[in-house]
């Protein structure tokens, strides 16, 4: 039970079209792309960052044995 996937679709695009047609929306529309951007950014910057400190850890745990091998 629920909606035919072709009447969300139709929904979605009414509302995106009355959103871009007056001062309002078009603000309201922008605001939400820049919240689904700052959602984006935010989780990747974090396991971006702690996936580069991992990798300096890593690789300089890496070399250490080879120096004490020489």
């Amino acid at each position: 039970m629920g909606i035919h996937p072709d009447l969300w679709a139709q929904g979605c695009s009414l509302c995106r079209a009355a959103l871009e047609n007056s001062a309002e929306g078009r603000a309201v529309a922008s605001s939400f792309a820049h919240g689904i951007l700052m959602m984006l950014i935010l989780p990747y910057s974090l396991f971006g960052t702690f996936g580069f400190f991992i990798y300096l850890a890593h690789r300089k745990k890496s070399k250490a044995p080879a120096a004490e091998q020489e």
